[in-house]
């Protein structure tokens, strides 16, 4: 079967409806899929709601269950698309704490699965924010997730999860022939860091990358929070670690054809995993 990887990039707030509505304005500009092409199409980090704690909290459903997840799967249906919710705050057993969740919804609907960002981004930006300590809000999942399409498995990966190439080894060793990479970098750290990473984890595993990123200067109307600036430049990098195709910022999105024969061609010609004298503890302290 053939495949049409997306990327979508869009600028969210603390507003649930306007990111609804950002979304739904770039899932109605893309062409039309064919009923024989698979499409994968990923959102950013955050895509429905960026803001402080208490608007993730304001946001944060039961997994499986909740106007924005019925909203999610219905634009999956939709748009007859595997879509990709970056990611999505989930209630947790602690009422102080909650997840930052990666959510997979099949083209008829169904959540096929969904992933807990593992690495928590604490640390100090030269930025307007200037601090960010996510694990005030969230918890850190426990579970490396890769899910099987059929015709190809999928690894799944939040933001600053990039900077752990330990992760990726697991997402290869269980089979991942395409990675995830929903983010919200931050514009000091995306302009210093992000391709590179996208490149260097893309070559590592010799697998395609979709990397939807949060585009630009985000507003808001709290006094703790005026403005904030994500880097953009989502792209989409090939086994090769070869660019695709790629935005800068703004709102947009990017689309090109998975070539399974090409990467199954190129981990044979360099069967780097075979060579790997180093595998992965998946199971997490």
């Amino acid at each position: 079967m053939n495949c049409k990887l997306t990327a979508i990039q869009i600028i969210s707030s603390e507003c649930v409806d306007a990111n609804f509505e950002q979304i739904e304005i770039q899932l109605a500009s893309m062409p039309k899929s064919n009923e024989l092409i698979h499409h994968l199409v990923l959102l950013p980090e955050n895509a429905l709601c960026l803001g402080t704690r208490q608007d993730y909290f304001n946001s944060a459903e039961n997994l499986g269950n909740g106007p924005c997840q019925t909203r999610l799967s219905q634009l999956a249906k939709q748009y007859n698309c595997t879509l990709i919710c970056g990611s999505f705050p989930i209630k947790s057993d602690q009422t102080d704490k909650i997840y930052t969740c990666s959510l997979v919804y099949s083209p008829q609907g169904e959540l096929l699965e969904s992933y807990n960002k593992i690495h928590l981004f604490d640390a100090d930006v030269t930025d307007t924010q200037g601090a960010y300590r996510e694990s005030d809000t969230f918890i850190a999942g426990q579970e490396v997730k890769v899910i099987d399409l059929g015709f190809t498995k999928v690894g799944l990966a939040i933001c600053y999860d990039l900077r752990f190439p330990g992760l990726f080894q697991a997402l290869i060793e269980l089979g991942a022939e395409i990675i995830l990479l929903p983010a919200a970098f931050t514009h000091a750290t995306g302009e210093a860091h992000w391709q590179a990473l996208l490149q260097a984890r893309a070559i590592e595993t010799q697998c395609y990358f979709i990397a939807a990123n949060q585009g630009g200067e985000h507003f808001s109307e709290h006094l703790t929070y005026k403005s904030r600036f994500t880097y953009g430049h989502s792209m989409i990098i090939d086994e090769w670690g070869e660019i695709k195709t790629q935005l800068t910022i703004g709102n947009g999105f990017i689309q090109t054809d998975f070539d399974k024969k090409k990467l199954q061609n190129t981990r044979k010609n360099m069967p780097v995993q075979q060579h790997n004298q180093f595998s992965s503890i998946q199971k997490l302290k």
